[in-house]
């Protein structure tokens, strides 16, 4: 103890020195048992609570990015339907526009060929009526002629008559 006392350690000071430590030990004890024990059992529930909404949120994001790939498949199916229509809508619209321009040229061609057969028609009515016609003028040509006797200056008279008359009908 000499020694204790040359470093200035006194029995009053060894005695504060253990009431202190003891007290120290019974508040740790007390502060252990009233709270620490509740801090750490909210702080467990707190972290068990915190991994549960973190777990469920990796849940949400898996379940958002499935739905995120099933959304990007649909899109591109629905992306080649859309194409595949379009597609046929050109290849429709294609055949339709031929059969249009088929059916033009086939109504075209019955058109020319009514007009044809109607200008043939006309023509052929227009040469009978001009055979008529001069078959008409030669009968009537030949009954003037029949009507007299035939003689030069006759005859010429009756072709200036003739070709006058065929005048006289090209003008009227």
């Amino acid at each position: 103890m000499d020694m204790l006392t040359s470093l200035g350690i006194t029995k009053d000071l060894i005695a504060d020195l253990i009431i202190n430590i003891g007290s120290i030990i019974v508040l740790f004890v007390i502060v252990k048992k009233l709270a620490y024990k509740p801090v750490k059992n909210f702080m467990d529930a707190r972290t068990e609570r915190v991994m549960a909404q973190k777990a469920e949120a990796e849940a949400l994001m898996a379940q958002a990015e499935e739905k995120e790939e099933k959304y990007n498949s649909l899109l591109a199916e629905c992306e080649s339907a859309k194409a595949e229509a379009i597609k046929e809508g050109e290849k429709q619209a294609h055949k339709e526009s031929e059969e249009i321009i088929s059916d033009a040229k086939i109504k075209a061609e019955d058109i020319v060929s009514k007009a044809k057969a109607k200008a043939q028609e006309k023509y052929d009515r227009a040469v009978e009526e001009a055979n008529d016609y001069i078959v008409n003028l030669t009968i009537d040509a030949s009954s003037m002629l029949l009507k007299r006797e035939i003689n030069d200056d006759d005859n010429k008279k009756i072709v200036e008559e003739f070709l006058n008359s065929v005048d006289g009908d090209k003008n009227a």
